[in-house]
């Protein structure tokens, strides 16, 4: 794996270290409202529509030097939209980041910005070593047989003891749920198989597993489901974030050279230096980057 070394230097963070989630901690669950406007984000679409770019590189600069994060994702993403995809080549993501981080103080969910200044070395994991990447090797490995697959009887005792077993927010508390849940992921890795990993905008909203074993998901997940999540780390390598899990794992279960990608977090000492470097302002360096990239490969030049 290509670390990114040669996109920028080295550089230690400025902002928080954040930790995994001590167990003793429930992160908190959002409120009516907060969910409400995650799902009709009028104001982010707004705020993506006036004065955005002075707002951003002010952020940039700010992130750089003090830490902290900011720039709500959705108003990135209206800002940015398409020109946030990319094709990347599969092995070039090895780690991935949490999906809530703990600052000392406080539970975040670390995919609400899309700049972040912390130190993301903490947190850091092997995306192989992920309990949704194993589940996919294992349906890859027995297929339909899944019943006879360790992780499958592990889970089926699980249940038969009283233990809370959840995925995708909704409970697997009986054997009819959690079969289910291996069949859904079962129709993905035959689709993926047959026909790789698709960009969500070719998709619609049923995505590669049709109809089947809708339960498995809530309907809000399908509607707000977008193409694998990546963050640009802090030495510019790329780092699997939010969105994707199953699908990450089965294409690099099933040796799949491509996918389609989207950044969803960037660091903001990279994009400090990277914008230095090219000298232009954060946020035309972070599309010129891009638009690199796109032509080059990861990382651009």
């Amino acid at each position: 794996m290509n670390s990114g070394k040669g996109l920028t230097d080295q550089h230690a963070s400025t902002g928080p270290i954040y930790s995994k989630v001590p167990p003793d901690i429930r992160p908190p669950e959002p409120s009516l409202a907060r969910r409400l406007h995650d799902w009709v984000p009028i104001r982010d679409f707004l705020a993506a529509n006036a004065g955005f770019s002075g707002r951003f590189n002010r952020a940039v600069n700010r992130l750089a030097m003090r830490g902290g994060s900011a720039v709500p994702a959705a108003q990135a993403h209206f800002f940015f939209n398409e020109k946030l995809l990319l094709s990347i080549e599969t092995p070039d993501i090895e780690k991935r980041l949490p999906d809530r981080v703990f600052d000392g103080t406080h539970v975040h969910w670390i995919g609400a910005h899309f700049l972040d200044g912390g130190d993301w070395e903490p947190i850091k994991g092997l995306i192989t070593e992920s309990s949704s990447h194993r589940e996919i090797v294992e349906l890859c490995e027995t297929r339909q047989a899944f019943r006879e697959g360790k992780r499958y009887r592990n889970y089926v005792r699980r249940i038969a003891a009283g233990s809370r077993l959840q995925r995708n927010r909704i409970v697997l508390d009986t054997v009819e749920k959690l079969d289910g849940y291996f069949a859904y992921y079962l129709a993905l890795i035959e689709d993926i198989e047959r026909n790789g990993i698709l960009s969500q905008s070719d998709l619609g909203l049923h995505g590669q597993t049709g109809r089947h074993h809708r339960w498995t998901r809530t309907f809000w997940q399908d509607l707000a489901e977008r193409d694998i999540g990546v963050a640009i780390d802090e030495d510019g390598s790329l780092v699997r974030h939010t969105n994707g899990k199953h699908r990450m794992a089965a294409a690099i279960a099933l040796g799949i050279e491509r996918i389609p990608v989207e950044i969803r977090l960037v660091h903001a000492g990279w994009l400090m230096r990277r914008s230095d470097q090219l000298g232009l302002p954060p946020a035309e360096a972070l599309l010129a980057t891009l638009e690199q990239a796109r032509a080059t490969g990861w990382p651009a030049t």
